[in-house]
């Protein structure tokens, strides 16, 4: 589809020649002035149709009467003409014969003498009429002839004063279902009112149709007054009157493609009038002659009138709807389904919708018509105090639409354009926490409905922020950001949380030494200095450690029986003077640099292995601490060089492992067992990096040979079986499910996933490439596995149909981890 629009262009698809413009009539010597009046002789008539016509009835001149009932005329030459005045609701005035000579300009006073028309009394009728005329006798010409006045008052103008109007363009694109707004683009533009938008010459129109496709897409084009009004558009349809179902006050004007055109791409549809006042309201239409997979989409138009006080006409609203289809490809499948290697079909992929609205008319700087439009009202409720529902934000789903909730929750969106939309409802702590937002779809209507939207509890909150086992004994969390002195966050800074159990006094050496347990939490900021730490025991006095190169600082930290989170600001503190970092500059010494270092500890299998004593060595200090739920602990300001760490758990072998680490991060992975000293894995980080061994390979190639993973395929598997896609391979694998819809998901078997709004959805498994976690791609919410690499380029493949599988390396945070991991690895 293309919308060519001089004020909006959408890239890659179009939408039929939609062009705001003003129209403007040719300047001629000769003219006729007058004024229009009631029958009362004193009464002006603002907003008639003041034409004049040449002899055999052909209209030369035709105007708007303004506030005061005076019209101008231009003329395109010398010559006599009738004056005739139409008024919307009335039959035609008929003046006097004008004598114009050239250069003249003539005066007349009209006085209106009209018979009201009233439709009311038009019976609606089974019968339809290809010749629309004053000669036809039937009661849709009357209609007809109503409904032609609004539209050719809309683009008319009178000699005050122009009406401008404040208009806003959009695009828009609805899902599959056409109900919910998936993205929006708006603009605003100021243009007088005369066009709403300009489509193709009503000639071209019958000629090409209103449907046109080409090797560049297909282009949508929407009747506009002048084809409306045209004969060629008269001669090309059938009319009948119409009744709407549901409203007795207004009656229609249906028009239809006349017989010699019902194989074509054209147009059908309804101009609705009020029956009392015979005042056109909206024209409805849609376009026929369409494959039947754009059905759904109901591809078609509105436009919508409205009366001024002042009497003028204007276009203040209208929208053209285009489906949007897309080719799918079909994948050659397994088991009982068809093969199909090269075939194509077509689906609805969404409906993109094109439209204008107009906020307000002015005359000069005077406000004459102002739009109250639709509106968006959530009230954001919280369930307990850690979750407040103060200053909650809204977005809607591919808009810019946002807003804030007030102190009692309520937020409030307006203007927007109506229509269903899918919001998103955060707060300041799920943001913290990592939670997805709320998702709840919204309705922008003129009334003043309002959608509830519920916070999640703080437990939910916790549970879902966290891994289940470092919360699994009522554990909590602490949260917080990191900055410098100057109040700018702290990227990569390491952030620790330390407490002592199990004091007890050892005899030796003459004297008594209290030895404890050290236990340490550990995390590095994000981009935004944010950080986050669960596992942290509850009324138990905590220590809370930030510290990078340039800094630190610590603070004392508590978390109390009923609360679930607590949150830390650290601000770093320089730990040398100006001078004396300025001296060693000059000294040419580098500045001492330190090590933050992490330790994973797992079992052989990958699970992680929390509670394991580890001492480590540094520069001849040793530090005693435990892991925590992860089976991680955090060290941070190590000297660089030789770190020695002696591990300990209760039921595995005991032994130490070294390994040199560098300044910045770095990472010691442990794997204990039951029967073998403990050893180190195959992947360190320094700095910000992660690096394998020189074999890339031999992480996979371990599993395999302790048969970590819960199903792998080496390189061999694959070629014996010979799949076309990789995906296929997964097929028949326990615990995976492979849905082939739109795009090719894994599911785990486990069953449904529970977001933090309570809602059930799939639980997808993680998609990692050589150690790289694959993300969904455009609104999809899961990796389509057709995007693997091909069965060719794939070294092995690996399936943990558990997190208790997972290997620890890969086992950071997300919502996604307990529904399982594949892993593929390139060769």
């Amino acid at each position: 589809m293309r919308v060519c629009r001089r004020l909006l262009t959408v890239s890659g698809v179009a939408a039929g020649a939609l062009l705001f413009a003003a129209s403007s009539a040719p300047l001629a010597a000769q003219v006729i002035r007058g004024s229009v009046v009631l029958a009362d002789s004193v009464t002006p008539l603002p907003g008639a149709i003041v034409q004049a016509s040449e002899r055999g009835g052909v209209t030369a001149a035709q105007a708007l009467a303004n506030a005061r009932g005076e019209f101008v005329l231009r003329l395109p030459r010398a010559g006599q003409y009738r004056v005739r005045v139409l008024r919307i609701g009335f039959r035609p005035t008929i003046g006097p014969l004008v004598p114009v000579g050239a250069s003249d300009t003539a005066r007349v006073r009209i006085v209106f003498r009209g018979d009201a028309v009233v439709l009311s009394a038009v019976n609606v009728r089974d019968k339809e009429t290809c010749r629309v005329g004053a000669d036809t006798g039937m009661m849709v010409a009357r209609v007809w002839d109503e409904a032609r006045k609004a539209v050719l008052s809309s683009q008319l103008s009178s000699d005050d004063a122009p009406l401008v109007a404040d208009w806003i363009e959009y695009d828009r694109m609805l899902d599959s279902s056409g109900r919910i707004v998936r993205s929006q683009h708006v603009k605003s533009a100021r243009n007088p009112t005369t066009h709403a938008f300009h489509s193709l010459p009503a000639d071209q129109l019958a000629d090409r149709g209103y449907v046109v496709s080409d090797n560049t897409g297909t282009t949508y084009y929407a009747p506009d007054a002048d084809v409306l009004l045209s004969d060629s558009f008269a001669s090309t349809h059938c009319f009948h009157l119409a009744a709407a179902p549901n409203d007795a006050h207004v009656i229609g004007v249906a028009f239809s493609p006349s017989r010699g055109r019902r194989d074509a791409p054209d147009i059908e549809g309804v101009l609705w009038l009020d029956r009392n006042t015979a005042e056109l309201e909206t024209l409805e239409f849609q376009y026929t002659n369409l494959p039947d997979v754009v059905r759904p989409a109901n591809p078609g138009g509105r436009v919508e009138f409205l009366r001024l006080s002042d009497g003028n006409w204007l276009v203040n609203r209208w929208s053209v709807r285009m489906p949007r289809v897309a080719a799918i490809d079909k994948y050659p499948g397994t088991g009982t389904r068809r093969v199909v290697m090269s075939a194509s079909s077509q689906s609805l992929g969404g409906v993109q919708v094109t439209g204008g609205e107009v906020n307000r008319v002015l005359r000069h700087d005077t406000l004459v018509y102002r739009q109250t439009g639709p509106r968006v009202v959530v009230q954001v409720a919280s369930r307990d105090s850690p979750m407040r529902a103060a200053h909650a934000r809204l977005t809607l789903e591919g808009t810019d639409y946002a807003a804030t909730a007030d102190e009692a929750g309520r937020i409030e969106l307006t203007p927007v354009l109506g229509g269903r939309y899918r919001g998103r409802v955060t707060t300041a702590l799920m943001d913290t926490l990592g939670m997805r937002a709320i998702e709840h779809e919204v309705e922008a209507t003129d009334g003043a409905h309002a959608d509830t939207v519920f916070l999640p509890r703080a437990r939910d909150a916790l549970n879902a922020a966290c891994p289940r086992d470092s919360v699994r004994n009522g554990e909590g969390m602490l949260h917080g950001r990191v900055r410098d002195e100057r109040a700018r966050p702290m990227v990569g800074a390491a952030v620790t949380i330390t407490w002592q159990t199990d004091f007890a006094f050892v005899a030796g050496g003459g004297s008594n030494d209290l030895e404890h347990r050290e236990h340490t939490l550990g995390a590095l900021t994000d981009d935004n200095g944010y950080w986050r730490l669960c596992g942290v025991p509850r009324e138990q006095t905590v220590v809370v450690r930030a510290a990078t190169d340039s800094g630190s600082d610590a603070q004392k930290a508590r978390l109390e029986r009923d609360g679930d989170f607590a949150g830390v600001d650290l601000v770093l503190h320089q730990q040398a003077s100006s001078a004396a970092r300025e001296a060693a500059l000059l000294s040419g010494v580098p500045a001492r640099t330190t090590a933050s270092v992490e330790i994973e500890v797992s079992r052989l299998g990958g699970d992680a292995l929390p509670e394991t004593n580890l001492e480590v060595v540094s520069s001849g200090q040793t530090r005693r601490v435990v892991t925590g739920p992860t089976g991680r602990a955090l060290l941070p300001e190590l000297e660089p060089g030789k770190v020695v760490v002696r591990a300990k758990h209760i039921g595995y072998t005991p032994g130490e492992v070294t390994a040199n680490v560098t300044p910045g991060r770095n990472l010691i992975p442990i794997l204990m067992s039951t029967v073998t000293m403990p050893m180190l894995d195959t992947v360190r980080v320094t700095g910000q990096s992660r690096l394998a061994r020189i074999d890339r390979h031999f992480e996979f190639e371990e599993r395999l040979r302790m048969h970590a993973a819960s199903a792998a395929f080496t390189k061999d598997d694959i070629d014996k079986r010979g799949p076309v896609d990789a995906w296929q391979m997964l097929t028949n694998v326990p615990g995976v499910k492979i849905v082939d819809s739109l795009g090719v998901t894994a599911e785990s078997t486990r069953g449904m996933r529970v977001t933090p709004n309570l809602q059930l959805v799939p639980c997808y498994m993680m998609v990692l490439i050589d150690g790289i976690e694959m993300h969904p791609s455009g609104n999809n919410t899961a990796f389509d596995l057709r995007q693997l690499p091909k069965p060719n380029e794939i070294h092995g493949i690996e399936v943990f149909d558990g997190p208790a599988r997972i290997p620890v390396q890969y086992s950071g945070a997300g919502d996604n981890k307990w529904c399982g991991m594949i892993m593929v690895w390139t060769r």
